[in-house]
């Protein structure tokens, strides 16, 4: 076949292909509506509505495709802010249906919940009948089921477009599944379909460069700039130029007719020579069968050797905010309140921190924020309890120039929409005034809000962690919170234990001297007996903000590689504080710290780690005075 002719062919496959599309469609529905009742004996009036998993087994599902789900998070994100306006829910479910990576906005999770499309939903066509992620999984290719192609009569307001997701040797890894309740048509779930397409194909290849790590890639494109992933295509080498892997689209271009291309040399594609110039660091132009595409090999990258020398170590430590390592520690109870927490925030539940000042709370909080798929710059923190209660409104809200007196000529965003398309972090809620928690609620409940001085209402979406040291439960029974903003977040509370409660002191401990020590670029100073009993005794009521501090001052005192009571700071270098003989409660650890600071309010905040303005609020609140000799 001549140039011509073979581009002729081309084209009239790209026309014919989206009636070849529909008609696969409506077989592959009616087949899967015929099974429903032949095969399954369901009732279309009597499907009920999916099962959900618990918190565990969501767990259970998730841990299989871990890494799949961790880079799915940007695309997935990406992909919700492209459909938001329209209603859609995006969803990526594992090979049996379950729905594990979910967005969607409050609003409209709350019409999808009566038909059953909720986090950790189970999708087969044996329960739920024809449906569109079943389908997907069953024949392994991206369509759309619309409305009453639904087997379930309750389903027949839904319309859900879905995209696979291939893993190793071209698996069936996932499904990328968005599902509307607006009434919907097939030629505008066709145009959906590209979209959910183009972001299955960039998870897969995200996911194919994930597993090949260290190996040569060939990546096939299109277009020749190759600046998309969703229309390339990948194969990975080993030295010898062997196929070890293949996305299905690499295995249709280079092999149409079906044989299979794992294990093969890349020369029986074409000759080898034709290769040499991919190879050679410059991209490659080939005439397939297949049609006219570009590639461009990547060699594997080299790894960082470890550094010997003991003076080049990791400065990375930030003895301010800890890590999430640090916060779990050992304690086994903490790695399952952080797991959960994780889990949480991955279904964009609010999630609600509980934990005295040091805890790691607002550590805790970016670390989900990441965990999360987010963006380091769309993690917005606000401490309530360092804001007037005057300027806090403003703060959260942003306003219009010339709102009030003193306001910028130029007006203020505010940290809610700062925090579009991210996570805004609420630390300290319990202080929080009355009034601005009506707000937040109804923020939270419409997914908009009116900027102070503006008319117009503007729409958010955010993921929220919210934390405080209070309890915010006997907040609600003195009416200083209000029950229904304490409902919303009370019922995905993390804990974080006191320091003095936790069964892993010792191993903290050593772990703070060593980030302390690797912080400046030194070894780590070795504790004495009589340094590790003062510190093991010390009622620590700064927390992990309180060791750090404590531990970097000491490796800067040490001189001769042992961390000895001298080189403690001055309290816990005086005295060990007895664990278990201080009385119990916020009043008594204040009044403990003041009291190894000389009732320096200065120097016990720093202790503490808040500021000066928030230790005098808590004394005022308190009643704490200094005793009379």
């Amino acid at each position: 076949m001549d140039k011509a002719s073979h581009s002729n062919v081309l084209r009239a496959a790209a026309v014919l292909a989206p009636i070849q599309d529909e008609v696969m469609e409506r077989w592959s529905v009616a087949a899967s509506r015929e099974r429903c009742v032949s095969l399954h004996g369901l009732n279309p009036e009597r499907v009920g509505r999916p099962g959900v998993l618990t918190a565990v087994e969501i767990q259970d599902h998730r841990e299989p495709i871990a890494d799949l789900l961790s880079l799915s998070q940007g695309e997935v994100q990406r992909l919700f802010e492209l459909l938001a306006e329209q209603d859609y829910v995006v969803m990526l479910t594992d090979p049996q249906g379950v729905a594990l990576g979910f967005r969607s906005t409050e609003l409209v999770l709350d019409a999808c919940s009566n038909a059953g499309v909720l986090p950790g939903s189970i999708w087969s066509e044996e329960m739920q009948g024809t449906n569109g992620i079943a389908l997907c999984i069953r024949e392994q290719r991206a369509l759309s089921v619309v409305m009453q192609d639904h087997f379930a009569s309750s389903l027949a307001s839904v319309s859900c477009t879905v995209a696979p997701v291939f893993g190793a040797g071209g698996q069936f890894a996932a499904a990328l599944n968005v599902t509307t309740l607006r009434a919907s048509d097939r030629a505008t779930q066709a145009v959906v379909r590209q979209v959910v397409i183009a972001s299955a194909r960039r998870i897969e290849n995200l996911y194919f460069d994930r597993r090949n790590v260290g190996q040569t890639i060939l990546r096939v494109s299109r277009h020749g700039d190759f600046c998309d992933a969703a229309v390339e295509s990948r194969v990975a080498l080993d030295s010898s130029g062997r196929v070890l892997d293949a996305t299905p689209l690499a295995q249709r271009i280079l092999l149409p007719a079906g044989a299979p291309l794992i294990g093969r040399p890349l020369s029986d594609v074409c000759g080898m020579d034709q290769w040499q110039k991919a190879f050679d660091g410059r991209d490659l132009v080939l005439q397939l069968a297949s049609g006219q595409h570009f590639f461009r090999v990547e060699q594997p990258r080299r790894q960082l050797q470890a550094v010997s020398a003991p003076e080049k170590l990791d400065r990375t430590f930030d003895i301010s905010q800890p890590a999430v390592e640090e916060i779990i520690g050992d304690d086994p109870a903490v790695g399952e309140a952080v797991s959960m927490a994780r889990r949480l925030m991955a279904h964009q539940v609010p999630v609600f921190v509980h934990g005295e000042t040091g805890t790691g709370k607002s550590a805790l909080a970016r670390a989900l924020h990441v965990d999360a798929g987010g963006r380091p710059d769309k993690f917005v923190g606000i401490n309530c309890a360092a804001i007037s209660a005057e300027l806090i409104e403003s703060e959260l809200f942003g306003y219009r120039p010339g709102a009030f007196t003193g306001a910028s000529r130029h007006g203020s965003r505010g940290r809610l929409l700062e925090a579009n398309g991210g996570t805004l972090f609420l630390d300290e809620i319990g202080d929080m005034p009355f009034g601005l928690q009506t707000r937040l609620l109804q923020v939270l409940s419409d997914g908009e809000f009116t900027p102070v001085g503006a008319t117009r209402p503007v729409q958010v979406r955010f993921a929220l962690i919210a934390a405080s040291l209070h309890d915010v439960a006997q907040l609600v029974r003195e009416g200083r919170f209000r029950e229904d903003l304490y409902f919303r977040l009370a019922g995905a509370t993390v804990r974080l234990p006191a320091l003095r409660q936790r069964d892993d002191l010792e191993q903290l401990i050593e772990r703070a001297v060593i980030g302390a020590a690797q912080r400046v670029g030194r070894r780590a100073p070795v504790l004495t007996a009589a340094a590790a009993k003062a510190l093991l005794a010390h009622d620590w009521p700064g927390n992990l903000r309180e060791l750090h501090h404590a531990m970097r001052f000491a490796v800067a005192m040490d001189s001769d590689g042992k961390i000895d009571l001298a080189d403690l700071p001055p309290p816990l270098g005086q005295r060990g504080v007895s664990r278990n003989t201080r009385p119990s409660g916020r009043r008594a650890a204040i009044e403990a710290v003041l009291e190894r600071c000389g009732w320096n309010v200065s120097e016990a905040a720093i202790s503490m780690g808040v500021s000066r303005a928030t230790l005098h609020r808590h004394i005022r609140e308190l009643g704490i005075s200094r005793p009379t000799d």
